[in-house]
């Protein structure tokens, strides 16, 4: 089975072409601690689009969808896998995406819409689900921030019980912020959070009134959100590089 190791704006995956079916689950908690990877993604057969993505995170855990992960899958497609074309349809267990090869290391992925916005009452935040339940909570200064604890304890707080990933945002200048990610599956802080920066870019041009495009400056890169008016068309692009071929 190819595999390769990416980095997504810092979000680490081990990268497996599965077509075959062969990798077992089980290994995928073991790999993980073997790489130091946040995640292993399996590229798969789809019977709807180009390919299936199956997302494990460092618990072995499976779930539905990762913006970060959306966009190294589809440079492993391109570059090792040598599919054809520079747009792809992605099958995921949160629904069908559609991602684009800008350049060689830069990757747009055109996120659903998302949902549930206000479902939970947050102090100082706002919960939404960009495919991955998400709640954004503004902080005067993100590296005076414990995220590990903080993000903890919101993690495993009542209604949510380890199952939403908490994104501590700082507000730098109109359409630019800082943003720190704790991520469910992972239990701690990522270098960024695809699904997270999406999250956040919508929260905050809703709250402020900010239009088209928000820049998210993540300890791993920056990240780039552009929108429509009604955030009916989202686009989630930013750099990807691969760091090892097995």
């Amino acid at each position: 089975m190819k595999t390769s190791k990416y980095s997504a704006t810092g979000n680490t995956f081990l990268v497996i072409d599965n077509r075959s079916g062969d990798f077992f689950l089980t290994e995928a908690e073991r790999r993980c601690r073997a790489e130091n990877t946040d995640g292993v993604l399996l590229l798969e057969d789809s019977s709807i689009a180009d390919f299936k993505m199956r997302i494990i995170n460092a618990d072995g855990g499976e779930v539905d969808m990762c913006g970060n992960g959306l966009r190294a899958i589809t440079h492993f497609a391109h570059f090792d896998l040598v599919l054809p074309g520079k747009t792809y349809k992605i099958e995921t267990a949160g629904g069908l995406y559609e991602s684009t090869i800008l350049d060689d290391n830069f990757i747009k992925v055109k996120m659903t819409e998302f949902y549930d916005w206000g479902k939970f009452d947050l102090d100082n935040g706002f919960y939404l689900n960009t495919g991955v339940p998400h709640g954004v909570f503004l902080v005067d200064d993100v590296e005076q921030l414990d995220v590990e604890q903080s993000g903890k304890d919101i993690c495993f707080s009542e209604p949510f019980l380890g199952e939403i990933n908490v994104n501590f945002v700082q507000i730098e200048d109109v359409g630019k912020a800082k943003i720190r990610t704790y991520e469910r599956g992972v239990f701690g802080e990522t270098l960024s959070c695809g699904t997270g920066a999406t999250a956040s870019a919508i929260a905050l041009a809703k709250h402020l009134g900010w239009k088209e495009r928000v820049s998210l400056n993540t300890r791993g890169g920056q990240l780039s959100v552009h929108f429509d008016e009604n955030f009916q068309n989202v686009f989630l692009s930013g750099k990807v590089e691969k760091i090892i071929n097995e």
